[in-house]
């Protein structure tokens, strides 16, 4: 998808700045990229692309570098149970997502190529 610089483009730009948990230093995005860590190896970003915060559990949609989606439940009861991820690569992902969400993935992976490029 070919971004254009819409209004739409520039709030999701601004809003996943903000998400790259590589970059954050809080307490629940540091057991995300542990638990990036684990599944993938080195991680240069992570951009949250969905929360979903539930009764008992967070659920997170990850673009992590360039290619690969995670969904991560995290268990907000108990915190000695082991995080559940879910891993798709990027064209499965993107099969059947509405076109806001694919907007919204595009810019991730426009920041993602951005920060990569620059180290």
């Amino acid at each position: 998808m070919k971004l254009i610089g819409s209004k739409q483009e520039q709030d999701f730009r601004k809003e996943l700045e903000g998400s790259n948990i590589v970059l954050a230093r809080d307490g629940k995005a540091e057991a995300i990229l542990n638990v990036l860590r684990t599944t993938f190896g080195e991680v240069k970003s992570a951009y949250i692309l969905n929360w979903t915060p539930d009764q008992s559990e967070d659920i997170f949609t990850i673009l992590v570098d360039l290619d690969r989606i995670a969904k991560i439940e995290i268990s907000r009861v108990d915190h000695l149970e082991l995080p559940i991820i879910e891993t798709f690569n990027l064209k499965d992902f993107q099969r059947g997502l509405s076109k806001i969400f694919r907007i919204k993935l595009a810019v991730a992976i426009d920041l993602a190529k951005k920060r990569h490029q620059n180290g």
